[in-house]
């Protein structure tokens, strides 16, 4: 009773004190004579923290063990000598052990964790600034960190280190696009790798992971907002879920083959790949099959379907109806017209470039199409007319023509992708 006495009496004073008043403890149940032992000396090492419950706990478990053991059935008055090397081995298993849980390293310090935390306050600029400020050691060590903490069987420390771990990838993505606006490609290179590590720990442990699904999206906005449907198709290749794709990455992955097409085709650059419109429009399918509701994949399921003359794609149009936001109806009136004009039919492609200018009056493409349109047929004036219109529609800027965004590809999505991967960083 005395010995538990004493111990209940230092608890209070943390983990270390646990640790030497239960290997006191040990040494007094016979071994006192065996070892001689300078308990400075290993002072420094019980490094547990004084307020860290499962490291007391984890010594008394121990040496608790250890006492019992020198306790035995005999009755007899000569009790069996206890080798000395098992209290070494318990003394040696509580540093270990206090070490490891109390003083576990669970986020990056320096730079790369006020990075990190910057971009969960939502300091995006001062975050990447900060990281363009963190060599790749100090990267690759706060990575090493984190992975550490993310394998922990301590589920609450493996939890934390995800949410960094989503939070780490994130800010490496922004800072590697911020590395594409400056033409500093290994730059943009170097952080999406980052990236792309944390993501690929992530889907391990979990391949349904909403974070990643998000992550990818988010990525191909970038890239489609840039217009580089190369890379964008590389990295989609590389991002693919073998376990099946989200209705929206099949999305982007169909708008990608749609922009290549329209770039090497339309404006007679090259992008670096040609695009296959049937590629696209089997991931608009698909992407439809998955969400019916996905109204964009519907009209640019119509729109691709046009491009090769099909005439399905006025049929897939006519189901973007009234509920549809304004500007995919504006769209759907637009593409309605150039098929009608392709075809012949004047009148009614008149009747639908109208109907989009009606939805939409600031829009200019709708506008020059009425105008090349009426000037075709003679109407010099009213061509002259819209022209005039589109002029004074300009001051408002590209961003307010839905032809602008579709031709961007997903990079209007962007935004609702970014602030869904946000909510889910939070430590």
């Amino acid at each position: 009773m005395a010995g538990a006495s004493r111990v209940a009496d230092v608890k209070e004073s943390g983990a270390v004190s646990v640790a030497v008043v239960s290997i006191v403890a040990v040494i007094r149940k016979g071994h006192a004579r065996q070892i001689r032992c300078n308990f400075r000396g290993f002072w420094p090492l019980l490094s547990g923290a004084p307020d860290t419950l499962f490291c007391s706990r984890t010594c008394f478990a121990v040496f608790g063990g250890v006492r019992i053991g020198g306790q035995n059935q005999y009755s007899s008055r000569v009790r069996p000598r206890t080798s000395s090397s098992l209290t070494w081995r318990a003394l040696l298993a509580c540093v270990l052990l206090c070490h490891g849980t109390g003083a576990w390293p669970q986020s990056p310090s320096g730079s790369y964790g006020e990075a990190i935390d910057l971009l969960r306050a939502g300091q995006d600029d001062l975050a990447v600034k900060k990281l363009a400020t963190v060599t790749t050691y100090e990267i690759q060590e706060g990575r090493a960190t984190l992975l550490n903490a993310f394998a922990s069987k301590q589920r609450d420390v493996s939890e934390r280190a995800a949410a960094t771990m989503r939070a780490a990838a994130l800010v490496h993505t922004e800072r590697a696009f911020a590395a594409i606006a400056r033409d500093n490609e290994k730059e943009f290179r170097d952080q999406l790798a980052f990236a792309e590590s944390y993501i690929d720990k992530l889907v391990a442990a979990d391949h349904r992971s909403p974070f990643a699904r998000t992550w990818r999206v988010l990525v191909l906005a970038f890239f489609h907002e840039g217009r580089m449907v190369l890379a964008a198709s590389q990295f989609a290749r590389r991002a693919h879920d073998a376990g099946g794709d989200s209705a929206e990455f099949l999305l982007a992955l169909g708008v990608t083959e749609e922009m290549a097409w329209w770039i090497h085709h339309e404006e007679d650059v090259d992008p670096g790949m040609k695009g296959d419109l049937k590629d696209a429009e089997r991931h608009y399918r698909q992407a439809l099959i998955l969400s019916p509701d996905l109204v964009e994949a519907r009209l640019r399921l119509g729109h691709v379907l046009l491009l090769r003359d099909d005439a399905e794609g006025m049929k897939i149009l006519a189901q973007v109806g009234e509920g549809a936001d304004v500007s995919d109806r504006y769209l759907a009136s637009l593409f309605e017209g150039e098929a009608l004009e392709k075809r012949g039919d004047a009148a009614e492609a008149e009747r639908r470039y109208a109907a989009a200018v009606s939805l939409i009056p600031t829009a200019q493409s709708a506008y020059l199409a009425l105008a090349h349109l009426r000037h075709a047929r003679g109407a010099r004036a009213d061509a002259a007319e819209d022209v005039r219109a589109t002029a004074q529609a300009s001051g408002v800027g590209d961003i307010s023509d839905p032809w602008f965004l579709y031709s961007r590809g997903t990079a209007s999505r962007g935004r609702a992708y970014l602030d869904e991967a946000r909510r889910m960083i939070a430590p």
